[in-house]
């Protein structure tokens, strides 16, 4: 029954989208020198297609179901509208470590989204070298809608997928469409039409940030800070400990 269910969604998600125009969304990410920052989706899909989850209230209680569930967002700020046959989300967060939101969007908790959400978020990675952050995401949008491929060229060509990303230093190495800000912004402009051929990647690496370096230099300096301080009390206490031991053996005066 599920199974069904699910599969005429689809189908219903399919022929909506053909008759009323593809999706759109754009993203974009401001990620400051302390690794903390604010983020803005925004998307667009055929109030039809939009109606099998429960149009505007079945989408803003999925939203902020799933908010809820992500302690890295610290704020938010949700829109959900309803105009000339379409449905506009706009969604803006904050943070306090990009790090620990790309960990939560990848946790447990977002693996009973719908098949579209899911994949529309796609999986994201971060590895450390040495003094270098990597950071790699993969969306897979064409299984998103199901035969999407089918969908006049033409249709695809008029929609896209925008995301932009505000880094706190020029990137060293990316596959981004474009930079502006010296390298320090990185702008991914998709067609539609590739989307649904192939995976979407989003990558780039960039020198940490010195406030991030600083933290661990100034976290080494106080634990050897620490460390000296015992070692001089101790060594205080030991010389005056010897000290009243010379004094307690020494013969008196006669």
């Amino acid at each position: 029954m599920n199974r069904m269910s699910t599969f005429l969604k689809t189908l219903v998600a399919i022929v909506c989208l053909a008759l009323a125009g593809c999706l759109d969304t754009r993203e974009e990410v401001w990620i400051a020198a302390d690794a903390s920052g604010a983020a803005r989706f925004n998307a667009s899909v055929p109030a039809a297609a939009a109606s099998l989850y429960g149009g505007e209230e079945g989408i803003r209680k999925l939203i902020e179901e799933k908010l809820a569930e992500i302690p890295a967002i610290t704020s938010h700020l949700l829109k959900v509208e309803t105009g000339d046959g379409r449905l506009q989300v706009e969604l803006t967060i904050t943070f306090e470590n990009i790090i620990d939101l790309i960990g939560s969007t990848s946790s447990k908790s977002m693996e009973d989204l719908p098949v579209a959400g899911a994949e529309m978020l796609g999986t994201a990675e971060v590895d450390f070298e040495g003094r270098d952050m990597d950071f790699t995401r993969t969306v897979e949008l064409y299984k998103a809608v199901p035969g999407a491929l089918f969908f006049p060229k033409s249709l695809l060509d008029e929609h896209s997928v925008t995301t932009i990303i505000h880094l706190p230093a020029a990137a060293t190495t990316h596959n981004a469409t474009s930079t502006a800000n010296q390298g320090r912004t990185l702008i991914w402009e998709t067609s539609l039409t590739e989307a649904f051929k192939k995976p979407t990647v989003t990558s780039f690496t960039m020198p940490l940030p010195i406030p991030w370096i600083l933290l661990s230099f100034v976290a080494l300096l106080l634990l050897i800070l620490f460390a000296g301080l015992i070692y001089y009390f101790r060594r205080r206490k030991r010389a005056r400990r010897a000290a009243q031991a010379n004094s307690a053996s020494s013969p008196g005066c006669t």
